[in-house]
């Protein structure tokens, strides 16, 4: 939370970017462009409910008084929902696109791409680019862990209206479920030999 994802960039690039084939969207491309920044468009949405927090960083409506489903069956139903996206956007044709679609089509392969390479090495699978990628196996260190993220999800959001701050209670009082998650990834890191540094647990 906090950092710029090159997701968003790329998704808003596929929605803003001009129609090549004319008002219309007539010819060769048009048909394959409108299924691809539709595809986009339904992944982005798709992603913020499953990561509520990045949807409050990013100013996506309706996920304010939920965190992320850290449950093994939550991190599951992310890593399933990584590989789907990945085989929906293979069964469009790169070559039918627009040169400027072809790109973002590239950038986005590229990122769900790395997602599920690094979920095979306890990676949170979202393929949102961040300064350092968080996790599962070690969901505490010193550069990121709820002890940090919580924190800066909180100070994200709206401080506006009543509605607002009733968004903020609630996520607190959501807040202990999300860190009783945590010990389940933890554990599983340790049986890996994935342990953060020494003062972390000290």
């Amino acid at each position: 939370v906090g950092c710029a994802w090159m997701m968003r960039g790329t998704v808003v690039s596929a929605q803003d970017a001009p129609n090549e084939e004319g008002s219309a969207g007539a010819g060769k491309g048009s048909d394959a462009a409108r299924k691809f920044r539709a595809y986009l468009d339904e992944d982005w949405k798709r992603w913020m409910v499953e990561y509520p927090e990045v949807a409050t960083g990013t100013g996506f409506p309706g996920q304010n008084r939920r965190w992320s489903d850290d449950s093994p069956a939550g991190i599951e139903a992310r890593k399933k929902h990584l590989h789907e996206s990945a085989a929906r956007l293979k069964a469009i044709s790169r070559a039918a696109l627009p040169a400027t679609e072809q790109l973002n089509y590239d950038l986005y392969t590229e990122l769900l791409a790395t997602a599920e390479e690094g979920s095979h090495y306890g990676d949170d699978p979202l393929p949102f680019r961040q300064v350092v990628p968080q996790n599962l196996w070690m969901p505490l260190t010193q550069m990121s862990g709820i002890q940090q993220g919580a924190a800066e999800t909180l100070s994200s959001m709206p401080h506006r209206s009543v509605a607002d701050y009733e968004d903020i209670l609630a996520l607190l009082e959501a807040l202990p479920g999300s860190v009783d998650e945590q010990p389940a990834p933890r554990q599983e890191g340790s049986n890996r030999r994935y342990t953060p540094p020494h003062f972390i647990d000290s």
